[in-house]
C-alpha cells in the first residue's frame, strides 16, 4: 500500500472516531439530564406535599376546634395529638351516650355541653341539662334569686306563694306569664300530678338535709333532680346567685347581682365594721313563734352583725343556740335579757302589745316587763316581710333596715324609700312602689 493511500485510511478511521465519541457524549448527557429532570421533579413532588401539610395544620388546630365547635372532627389535623384524641374521645362518648353526666357536665355530638352538675344549698350533687330552661319553683325566696340572675323565662311552674296578694304584682312585672304558671292556689303546694304535667328539668324546693321526703318522692316518682334550697348565712346566699346563674348559662350577670348587693350592704358595714363592742346592742332575734330565735350560724345571725347588733344567743351555753332555729323559754330569755328584741313580721302582733304587756295568742308579754328591751321600748319588727325578705337577694334592704332601727343616729341619712327603688331598679329592672319598667 502506497504512502497515500494509508494516508486516507487513517483519516478515515480517524473521523469514525470522532463521530462515535460525539454520538457516546450526546447519550450521556440526555442520561444525565433526564436524571437531574426526574430528581427535580420528586423534589417539587415532596415540596408540594410538605406545603399541603402545612396548610393543613394552619387550616385547623384542635385549639380552634375547640373554639369553634361546628368543626367536624376529621377535618382536623393535630398538633397535640393528645388534646385532638381527648376531643374526639369526647365527642365519640356524647353521639353514644346522650344525656350522660360528670362533675363537669356532659358535651352533645356537636361538642356543646348539654349538661352539667351542681351542689346544691345542702351539699347535693345533681345533673341537669344545660342550659336549664324549665324549672318549678315550690320556694319563693329561691325564685327570687332566679328572677335577678335573669332567668323568669326558665321558670315553667310555680308552687305555694305566701301573701300572693301582696306578691303578685311584683312577679306579674318581672314575668308576664306568672298567673299561667302557677301549679296551685295561695300557700298551698301542687301536687307531683300538677308538677309532672310542665315537664320540669329541674325542681326546687326548701329542704334542710338529704332525707327530706319531699326530695325523695319528687325525685323518685317524677325521675326529676331536685335543688335542696337551705339559706343559712350571707355566703349561702351569694353562692346561690353564682349557681343559679350557671343554670342557665348566665354567669355574668350572677357575678352582678353579687356586686350590686355587696354594694348595697358597704353602705352599712362601711360604718358597723368600725363599731366597739360596746356600742353593738345585744339582739334577741324573735321569729314567729315567740320563742324561736336565730341561732348563731344562720342568716339572721349575719343580718344582725352586720347591722351592728350582738346576737344575744352569744351569752348563752346551750349547744343548740349553733343551729338556724333553736327554742328558748321564758326563764332563758329573762336571764340573758337582750337590750333590743327584733320581730320577723307578725300579722297578730305588733311591738306595742309587747312593750304595753298584752296578752296576745296566750302569751302573757307582761311577763317580759324586766327585759331591758321592754323597759327601754326597743322592740322593733321587720315591717314588710316581702321587701326586707333576707334569704332572698333583698338581704341588703333588711340589713338597711336593721342598721336604721339599731343606730338611728349612724344611719339618719339613709331614706329607705329610695334606697328601697334604686335597689329593685338594679336588681329586676323594676321600680318600686309600682312596679312599672325602669
Amino acid at each position: 500500500m502506497n504512502t497515500k493511500t494509508k494516508v486516507f485510511f487513517v483519516a478515515i478511521i480517524l473521523l469514525v472516531s470522532v463521530f462515535l465519541s460525539g454520538c457516546t457524549g450526546s447519550s450521556e448527557d440526555k442520561e444525565k439530564t433526564g436524571t437531574d429532570q426526574v430528581t427535580e421533579n420528586i423534589s417539587q413532588a415532596k415540596e408540594k406535599e410538605n406545603n399541603l401539610e402545612k396548610d393543613a395544620v394552619q387550616r385547623i388546630t384542635p385549639e380552634e376546634a375547640e373554639a369553634n365547635d361546628t368543626a367536624p372532627v376529621n377535618e382536623i389535623t393535630p398538633i397535640n395529638d393528645t388534646a385532638a384524641t381527648e376531643k374526639m374521645d369526647s365527642a365519640t362518648s356524647s353521639s353514644g351516650n346522650k344525656g350522660s353526666s360528670s362533675n363537669s357536665g356532659g358535651s352533645s355530638s356537636s361538642g356543646k355541653i348539654d349538661k352539667i352538675t351542681v351542689t346544691d344549698d345542702i351539699g347535693r350533687e345533681i345533673t341537669v341539662p344545660y342550659p336549664c330552661e324549665r324549672s318549678v319553683f315550690l320556694v319563693e325566696n329561691a325564685m327570687n334569686s332566679m328572677y335577678a340572675v335573669g332567668g323568669a323565662d326558665k321558670v315553667s311552674g310555680i308552687g305555694a306563694v305566701w301573701y300572693e296578694d301582696t306578691k303578685a304584682p311584683f312577679f306579674r312585672a318581672i314575668d308576664p306569664n306568672y298567673d299561667k304558671k302557677r301549679l296551685s292556689n295561695g300557700s298551698e303546694q301542687p301536687s307531683n300530678e300538677k308538677i309532672a304535667s310542665v315537664d320540669p328539668q329541674i325542681v326546687f324546693l326548701w329542704a334542710s338535709d338529704w332525707n327530706s321526703a319531699d326530695i325523695k318522692a319528687i325525685e323518685e316518682n317524677l325521675k326529676v333532680p331536685v335543688y335542696g334550697v337551705f339559706i343559712d348565712s350571707l355566703d349561702d346566699l351569694q353562692r346561690q346567685m353564682k349557681t343559679f346563674s350557671k343554670l342557665i348559662g348566665n354567669e355574668e350577670r350572677g357575678q352582678e347581682v353579687i356586686d350590686i348587693m355587696d354594694k348595697y350592704m358597704e353602705k352599712v358595714t362601711d360604718v358597723t365594721g368600725s363599731l366597739s363592742a360596746e356600742e353593738k346592742p345585744t339582739v334577741y332575734w324573735m321569729w314567729g313563734d315567740i320563742y324561736g330565735t336565730a341561732g348563731i350560724n344562720s342568716t339572721a345571725n349575719d343580718l344582725i352583725e352586720k347591722a351592728g347588733g350582738l346576737n344575744i344567743l352569744n351569752n348563752w351555753t346551750n349547744e343548740t343556740k349553733s343551729i338556724e332555729h333553736p327554742t328558748l323559754n321564758l326563764e332563758t330569755l329573762l336571764e340573758l335579757n337582750p337590750e333590743v328584741i327584733y320581730m320577723w313580721n307578725n300579722e297578730n302582733l305588733d311591738p306595742v302589745n309587747i312593750t304595753s304587756g298584752d296578752t296576745v295568742d296566750g302569751i302573757d308579754f307582761s311577763t317580759w316587763k324586766d327585759i331591758s328591751a321592754v323597759k327601754n321600748k326597743r322592740v322593733y319588727e321587720i315591717s314588710d316581710p316581702f321587701i326586707y325578705d333576707f334569704h332572698s337577694p333583698r338581704l341588703p334592704l333588711a340589713m338597711m333596715h336593721v342598721a336604721k332601727d339599731l343606730h338611728p343616729d349612724k344611719f339618719a341619712n339613709i331614706n329607705l324609700t329610695q334606697e328601697v327603688d334604686s335597689y329593685y331598679v338594679e336588681i329586676y329592672g323594676v321600680h318600686y312602689p309600682g312596679f312599672e319598667k325602669a
